[in-house]
């Protein structure tokens, strides 16, 4: 299964009206919490040239790992993604990776406001304000392959309203300056 996501940016008056819309269309809020992700460089791999990133996220308190492999259909970010949780803390987790050889380059900080849509396949959208960059939604569906997930993207752009803003292709990461992810 693929992840298929989209990243929109949003001005003040187009998160108020997405905001408003989900609540109409009875989206679940999910959650609410501060994401902090730490990003690393491989020992031996580019990661900027293979278009791929290793990321440890905590938010609410939990502890994540996440590989992402290359995106499949730029400007969406359609990608395999292998992720699990970690019952130890942060600094821990990094100690290890640091140990393996790997090396922390950069770290992003969001609020993420995350919804679910009610319809089938699940879809998550989250609006996010991120430290340095603003405010951004990214639009999540699970799909059999890239088509599948480009066109169930098209039409979740549609239904929110957001069909007439161009797709981010770059992560944070790279928004910010840091290498690509």
């Amino acid at each position: 299964m693929l992840e298929a996501e989209v990243k929109i940016r949003l001005d003040a008056a187009r998160k108020e009206r997405l905001l408003a819309s989900l609540q109409a269309m009875g989206a679940l809020l999910i959650g609410e919490h501060r994401q902090e992700d730490e990003y690393f460089a491989h020992p031996s791999r580019d990661f900027l040239a293979s278009d791929e990133a290793l990321r440890l996220r905590e938010s609410g308190g939990r502890l994540r790992i996440t590989y992402k492999g290359p995106k499949l259909d730029p400007p969406r970010k359609t990608r395999e993604e292998i992720e699990f949780a970690l019952e130890t803390d942060r600094e821990n987790a990094a100690d290890l990776l640091d140990r393996l050889g790997f090396r922390a380059i950069a770290r992003v900080r969001k609020l993420r406001r995350e919804h679910r849509l009610p319809d089938e396949p699940p879809t998550v959208v989250c609006v996010d304000e991120v430290e340095g960059l603003g405010s951004f939604c990214e639009i999540e569906v699970e799909a059999e392959s890239v088509e599948a997930g480009r066109a169930r993207l098209a039409s979740r752009l549609v239904k929110l309203g957001l069909d007439d803003l161009p797709p981010i292709a770059e992560s944070y990461l790279e928004l910010l300056g840091g290498t690509r992810a």
